[in-house]
């Protein structure tokens, strides 16, 4: 679903500056709808249960069917990942729930 940049690794789909930028998927198309298991990325400053409602929150907005998967924390202690298993209806509601994800303080990235 996303594509590499080529420059640091990092994915075209979720930048947390700047405009949104539609990814170059060569040629392919999603059919819609999707699941797919949506890893968050945030830092270890907050209580997991506060991190987890900033996700859930843009999950409810959006009316995006989940259901939370795992937690694991790095090795530092420093990240703390979220995955949920999340079902898109379309286009425009994946691309909202990025930028929406967008808005959450302490995401470093989700993909």
């Amino acid at each position: 679903m996303t594509k590499n940049n080529g420059s640091n690794g990092k994915s075209n789909l979720f930048k947390k500056q700047g405009p949104s930028q539609p990814v170059d998927m060569q040629g392919q198309n999603l059919k819609f709808p999707v699941t797919f298991n949506l890893k968050a990325v945030m830092t270890g400053t907050r209580f997991d249960d506060d991190n987890k409602q900033d996700i859930v929150s843009v999950f409810m907005k959006l009316d995006i069917a989940y259901t939370y998967l795992d937690k694991k924390i790095s090795k530092n202690g420093t990240y703390t990942s979220f995955t949920y298993k999340v079902t898109l209806g379309s286009k425009n509601q994946m691309y909202k729930m990025y930028e929406e994800l967008r808005t959450i303080e302490n995401l470093k990235f989700a993909l």
